[in-house]
């Protein structure tokens, strides 16, 4: 059996969503990480049940358990 030499190529990921770009949020619950919501655009609502809004440049938080329990 012989060893390789050269290094592996990049990988290459595909995926449908479109690239985050440089702006991005990040949960501080969960660590999931989300495209950077437009101000006065719709909320983004994360897994873990936290909503982060954009309202006129700073981000608002809110906790809205999904089973609305």
């Amino acid at each position: 059996m012989s060893s390789h030499d050269a290094p592996s190529p990049p990988p290459i990921t595909y995926t449908a969503r479109p690239a985050l770009g440089a702006l991005h949020l990040t949960c501080d619950r969960c660590q999931r990480v989300y495209a950077y919501p437009a101000d006065g655009g719709p909320a983004i609502r994360c897994e873990c049940g936290w909503r982060y809004e954009n309202r006129s440049g700073v981000i608002t938080e809110e906790f809205a358990p999904r089973l609305g329990v």
